[in-house]
């Protein structure tokens, strides 16, 4: 029986269990701190460091 990796908040690193990381990121996370990711993560891409 195959098993299910944990979701897991790319932010925050809080496993999700019973809700969607959508409804965590919404209901846990400032917009700020969802648009630093994104940023962070897209200059992390466009430098080369991440594949």
């Amino acid at each position: 029986m195959a098993t299910r990796t944990p979701v897991e908040c790319p932010l925050c690193r809080e496993v999700l269990t019973g809700r969607s990381l959508e409804e965590h990121l919404v209901d846990g996370h400032t917009k700020r701190k969802l648009a630093k990711f994104v940023v962070s993560e897209t200059e992390a891409m466009n430098d080369g460091k991440t594949s």
